[in-house]
């Protein structure tokens, strides 16, 4: 596109840009958008920031993420509290091999149930007595991870319906703009692991006698059933314990996290966010040379359906705003006219004017 010119335009067009189309980032790579709404959108979680997530998995069946970003232990940080924890989640993942809590863990649906009487009061005095060593070497507990010095977030892909608006990411380059399709957006939260970690520490080292073990049973998912059937759609059912348990099943992902302002990242953002970047083609000439033309099957009324209401209830629409409209100008016809015929009336029924007692007085 070339420079548009336009005279006495109050608002002028500033610049114009060739658009381009990416089919998807690869065949063997995905594009998800991390979206963290309890964060401020000025502190990334990068280096640059102190905050550079540890870790990084995902479930993409079941649709799940989750991040490992760090935390200050040494500032603003009960320390109490962080050595309980801390401890707590280690032992949870020892006793789950390296499983999650919260919905990606099933909620603890069918894990492993504890073994043998539990916890005593001489074990309840010797965690005490480690907790107490802890603090007397609190900063080297920090660097060992003996405390609990990182938080995780975690969300849920939104789920991709016909209905789901396509978003794309733009990258610009000189005059060009390169559009990519984006596979799976995530809104990233804290999750309370630790607690869940904690909690069941809790629940498994009560010290247990006969008749209260034959009162514990197993946790059990409840039983919710979904029901669908929209516009003539095959009526389908989903339980929360199915998707639970598919979750539970499914293993993590790990993959490696790349600080944003690592020269691989800047790497794979040239290479893969950029239309003809593979074959070295950066300049319009040849981007255009070589690059098929996107071109619309739809002529102006298609296009313009396709993008509003149908044409029925547009016509509907239509028709009611006309009979409104028309049922309003004849009410107030009616009432100009009630107006006018009760002037007529108080101007008729009125005195004798003066003009007409002077006649009479001067014949």
């Amino acid at each position: 596109m070339g420079d548009i010119e336009m005279e006495n335009d109050t608002d002028p067009i500033k610049a114009s840009y060739d658009v381009y189309i990416k089919p998807r980032i690869s065949a063997d790579k995905q594009i998800y958008v991390l979206q963290f709404p309890n964060r401020d959108s000025m502190q990334h979680y990068s280096a640059a920031h102190q905050s550079q997530p540890f870790k990084m998995r995902i479930k993409p069946n079941a649709g799940m993420v989750e991040m490992d970003v760090p935390m200050d232990a040494l500032r603003n940080y009960d320390r109490e509290k962080g050595i309980k924890w801390g401890e707590a989640v280690k032992k949870s993942n020892m006793s789950k091999n390296g499983g999650s809590h919260g919905m990606p863990g099933g909620f603890g649906i069918g894990g492993a149930q504890p073994s043998g009487r539990g916890r005593g009061r001489g074990q309840n005095a010797d965690e005490e007595l480690n907790q107490q060593r802890i603090l007397e070497d609190y900063e080297n507990a920090v660097r060992r991870e003996q405390v609990l010095v990182k938080q995780t977030l975690g969300g849920q892909c939104i789920s991709n319906e016909e209905t789901t608006p396509q978003y794309m990411i733009g990258t610009f380059r000189k005059n060009q703009l390169h559009l990519t399709p984006v596979d799976n957006i995530v809104q990233m939260r804290p999750q309370f692991h630790h607690i869940d970690a904690h909690t069941e520490q809790e629940r498994f080292g009560r010290v247990r006698d006969p008749a209260m073990a034959a009162r514990v049973q197993e946790a059990r998912a409840i039983h919710m059933t979904v029901k669908t059937n929209v516009d003539g759609e095959e009526e389908t059912t989903d339980t929360m314990a199915e998707r639970i348990s598919a979750a539970q099943a499914e293993a993590w992902k790990t993959q490696r996290y790349v600080d944003e302002d690592d020269g691989e990242a800047w790497e794979a953002y040239g290479k893969h966010l950029f239309v003809g970047a593979n074959a070295g083609l950066e300049d319009n000439e040849d981007l255009l040379a070589t690059m098929p033309q996107l071109k619309s099957t739809l002529d102006d009324t298609e296009y313009l359906d396709t993008i509003s209401a149908p044409r029925d209830a547009a016509k509907r629409s239509r028709s009611k705003k006309v009979r409104k409209n028309r049922d309003k100008r004849g009410k107030g016809k009616e009432n100009a006219a009630e107006g006018a015929e009760s002037d007529t009336s108080s101007t008729l029924s009125g005195p004798p004017s003066d003009s007409g007692s002077d006649e009479k007085d001067v014949s």
